[in-house]
């Protein structure tokens, strides 16, 4: 009776038995790692929704934005400008002159300074020239080049051609690198193309046949925009 006693008298004032208390802490443990089990695939899943949502918007993003450049570059506009005209140089040579137009040999025609490179065309000329010019395709009348700002139709040689061409190209790209205007003649696509078809084409490589028809121009200098 009094080892009973003492037991109960044990318990009562905070003590247990070692064999129950390592049964309770053993279950314990197993409640713990059943509610730890249970939350893991709960996380792992989240985890796993969450990473291929991120994934499948990324390439979206990817794929929307390939696409969108793709389609930029292929529907580029024909887009040619000109449209905006800062000055002219009437319908004659004299009128040009009074309107203060100077002559362009690279151009072929008046030009107001507005549009007039005149440190590039004396390149042009010094590089390149000079050139003969007649009044019939047959080269039987020259043309004197005091004359020229004067004579409507000239025939010229092929190498004039090349270089009014490349000049011609060379200062539209100048006006779209700087916002400065340029003559009209440098504005149609058509002239792109007909330079560049000409100088690419190998029957005309002999710079000294005749075989260039040139009409006077009275410039317009436009923008671009």
């Amino acid at each position: 009776m009094q080892y009973i006693k003492s037991a109960t008298s044990a318990r009562d004032h905070g003590y247990s038995d070692v064999a129950a208390s390592a049964s309770d802490a053993e279950n314990g443990k197993k409640g713990m790692t059943m509610q730890q089990d249970r939350r893991r695939p709960w996380f792992t899943l989240s985890f796993v929704i969450t990473t291929g949502l991120i994934t499948a918007l990324l390439l979206l993003l990817v794929v929307l934005q390939t696409d969108h450049t793709s389609k930029e570059v292929v529907s580029w506009p024909e887009f040619q400008g000109g449209s905006r005209v800062v000055a002219d140089c009437g319908y004659s040579p004299e009128e040009a002159k009074a309107k203060g137009c100077v002559w362009d040999l690279m151009s072929f025609g008046w030009t107001h300074p507005a549009c007039y490179n005149k440190a590039e065309s004396e390149k042009w000329l010094k590089d390149f020239g000079p050139w003969k010019w007649y009044l019939d395709l047959n080269a039987t009348q020259e043309v004197a080049e005091k004359d020229l700002p004067y004579t409507e139709l000239v025939y010229a040689e092929q190498g004039y051609h090349v270089q009014h061409c490349l000049y011609v190209l060379k200062l539209l790209h100048l006006a779209a690198m700087t916002g400065h205007p340029v003559t009209d003649e440098a504005i149609p696509l058509a002239h792109t193309g007909h330079c560049t078809k000409m100088i690419s084409d190998p029957a005309y490589l002999d710079f000294k046949h005749i075989n260039t028809k040139v009409d006077l121009l009275l410039a317009r200098c436009v923008t671009l925009d």
